[in-house]
């Protein structure tokens, strides 16, 4: 389910932060507070909430117990303490996701949501990966691969 965004509701999304683990809940409520900060749209799918402007994918964050990881639209070889590769989680558009452990890495966090918005909204973010890439990167991380 989307959202329109004159309406502003992120209920929804509230809803599911409300059932992150107690650990990571404010953590991933922080998150969630940058992205509706920098004016996108969010909606929840089964297990992550995503982050749009305009119809196009920004971000999707997951609430572990952990952690908190959040994909995002930014370049394929973004660099930065909190980014991994996200491939394993098969989105086209959102190439690496951020892991944020603690309150700590809200800042830094917040300045990659910043780049992502801003790449989506001026239409500049063009990372679309293929099937072929998938098919590939799960090949590659199964054990005992050749």
């Amino acid at each position: 389910m989307s959202y329109d965004a004159s309406v502003g509701s992120h209920t929804e999304a509230e809803s599911y932060l409300a059932d992150v683990g107690s650990r990571m809940r404010a953590l991933a409520t922080y998150a969630h507070d940058i992205f509706v900060e920098h004016g996108c749209t969010s909606y929840v799918k089964t297990i992550y909430v995503g982050y749009d402007i305009g119809g196009e994918m920004v971000a999707a964050l997951y609430g572990h117990a952990d952690h908190v990881e959040v994909a995002l639209a930014l370049p394929e070889d973004a660099d930065g303490d909190l980014l991994v590769d996200a491939s394993h989680l098969t989105w086209r558009t959102l190439p690496v996701a951020a892991i944020l452990n603690s309150e700590t890495d809200v800042e830094q966090f917040s300045k990659l949501v910043s780049e992502a918005v801003a790449r989506v909204s001026a239409q500049t973010h063009d990372v679309r990966r293929d099937n072929d890439f998938f098919i590939r990167s799960r090949r590659e991380r199964r054990p005992g691969r050749r």
